[in-house]
């Protein structure tokens, strides 16, 4: 007789992922919403009217009992029946579903945890499922139930790690997200976005499957659900130290919809497959004023680049990408990610690709700006889609990789202390008895100079300096003086910063007589 596994679809969309990155305590020790450790002995589960039967995978009626542990009540039938239960308890559209392995007779005996269970209207029972039995057992899958009340079927979505008497198991619906964390390690990550049936809320649920007589083939020790624990990760910057399949970094990257994402190895990020990958980071939501950059790893083929202004709860993917390709380098661009899965180039530059170097996408209102090594090469101006969202990573092809990232709020410039130089060449030259019109080389400044103040002083050998202007060119009439009447000048530049620069030379020049 077949389990629910053995009668689902073969095709995989990802890899078995190991088990290599740790998630932080802080993500998986919080406090639940329902919870039970089944301690005493009921037939079927019921607990207070805490728990409901999901019929469509039980045909010949099926159920939970407890006793000390929960487990089928019956032999499995003609039909292959499951026992499965919701919880009645009130969880939010991004919540959890948490199981500890009691015990796993054999192969053909299968446990799980459910998330967005509909708990009513014409997709009754429809979920989404972590299954699984031990080592070499054909069906440790996520998989999606689309269920009506009486009848189901099941699609694939990809394979997860074989199971074990004691593993804390902990499927976690977040946005389009599904993913599962067993015994404190992401195990893998699916986002549904792309998928023709999705469901985005419902309630927390289990399963357990036995192929024959032994009822306590398949137990579950205990169960939680409560509310979907948030990002725990840090999202400013990484080296991509350590390994990791998927990666995960406390729980702060996801792919986006289509893609399988990226894993960790050798101190680089590479794609989890041989085509496209895209990720993003949701630790937080960063603000629109920001930016993205990359440092290259291995550059040998492919290409890949900067993300920035991912839409996290799209069906599709989206955003902006700088894609520098390897292949030829002259046709690297910016793309626009478009929710149907293509990409549209929107400007085409020739890039130098070398291993070490930091490529960054900020993205400012509606300007894109890209910068090499801390230089901005130029800026475009996007059709105003994706005014903000999560940044990220996109790379074509395993032998392009990154050996570090950073992103979150565009740097503000920062304060322009630096003062201009000092006017040079300053002349005085009286052209009538009340006038004297000076003139002087243009001061420098690393931001710009804004104008030039004059001062001035009365006699010959002056020192008491008082400001009579400030002009923005390099020249000045300074009219209403004396006749016959010496006058000294200098003058000083200052920038928008309202630096200012050291002095001129001092000029004088004495009035005529009429």
């Amino acid at each position: 007789m077949e389990s629910l596994g053995r009668a689902l679809p073969r095709r995989l969309l990802a890899p078995v992922f190991a088990l290599l990155a740790l998630v932080s305590a802080q993500a998986v020790a919080d406090v639940p919403i329902a919870s039970s450790n089944f301690t005493g002995a009921e037939d079927p589960l019921f607990e207070n009217g805490t728990w409901a039967p999901i019929v469509s995978l039980a045909p010949d009626g099926m159920r939970f009992q407890k006793n000390n542990a929960a487990f089928p009540d019956r032999p499995n039938g003609p039909n292959n029946n499951h026992a499965g239960a919701r919880t009645t308890a009130a969880l939010p559209a991004d919540h959890y579903s948490e199981i500890v392995v009691g015990h796993l007779a054999n192969t053909g005996s299968y446990l799980g945890a459910s998330v967005r269970l509909q708990a009513s209207g014409p997709a009754v029972d429809s979920h989404y499922l972590w299954f699984g039995t031990l080592p070499t057992g054909s069906n440790n899958n996520l998989y999606r139930v689309d269920a009506n009340g009486t009848t189901y079927s099941t699609t694939t979505l990809l394979a997860h790690s074989p199971l074990a008497d004691g593993d804390r198991i902990r499927l976690i619906a977040r946005g389009p997200v599904i993913y599962g964390i067993k015994n404190g390690v992401r195990d893998f990550i699916y986002n549904t976005g792309r998928d023709n049936v999705r469901y985005a809320g419902g309630t927390a649920g289990m399963l357990a499957f036995i192929p024959a007589t032994s009822l306590t083939d398949a137990t579950i020790a205990s169960w939680s659900g409560g509310a979907a624990p948030v990002s725990s990760g840090g999202w400013t910057s990484s080296t991509f130290a350590g390994a990791e399949n998927p990666l995960d970094e406390g729980d702060r990257w996801y792919p986006l919809p289509g893609y399988s994402g990226f894993k960790k190895v050798g101190g680089f990020a590479v794609g989890l497959d041989g085509g496209h990958n895209a990720s993003g980071v949701w630790s937080i939501a960063p603000p629109p004023a920001q930016y993205s950059e990359v440092t290259l790893g291995a550059v040998a083929s492919g290409g890949g680049g900067p993300l920035v202004r991912i839409d996290r709860t799209n069906n599709g993917q989206t955003g902006w990408l700088l894609f520098l390709w390897a292949d030829q380098p002259t046709q690297s661009g910016l793309f626009k990610l478009n929710p149907d899965g293509s990409f549209t180039r929107v400007f085409t530059f020739s890039a130098t690709i070398v291993a070490g170097d930091k490529w960054r996408l900020a993205a400012n209102g509606n300007t894109l700006e890209v910068f090499r090594n801390g230089v901005s090469q130029f800026t475009y101006t996007t059709d105003g889609a994706y005014p903000a969202g999560d940044v990220g990573i996109e790379a074509m092809t395993q032998a392009f990789a990154f050996e570090a990232w950073e992103g979150g709020a565009l740097p503000s410039a920062p304060p322009d202390t630096q003062p201009p130089s000092a006017p040079g060449a300053l002349t005085a030259v009286a052209t009538s008895g009340s006038q004297i019109n000076l003139m002087w080389t243009a001061a420098t400044d690393d931001v710009g100079v804004t104008g030039y103040l004059v001062e001035r002083c009365q006699g010959a050998g002056c020192t008491a300096f008082a400001q009579i202007a400030a002009v923005n060119g390099t020249s000045f009439g300074d009219t209403g003086l004396l006749p016959t009447t010496t006058y000294g000048y200098r003058v000083r530049a200052t920038d928008a910063a309202g630096n200012l620069g050291p002095y001129s030379n001092v000029a004088g020049a004495t009035t005529l007589l009429f």
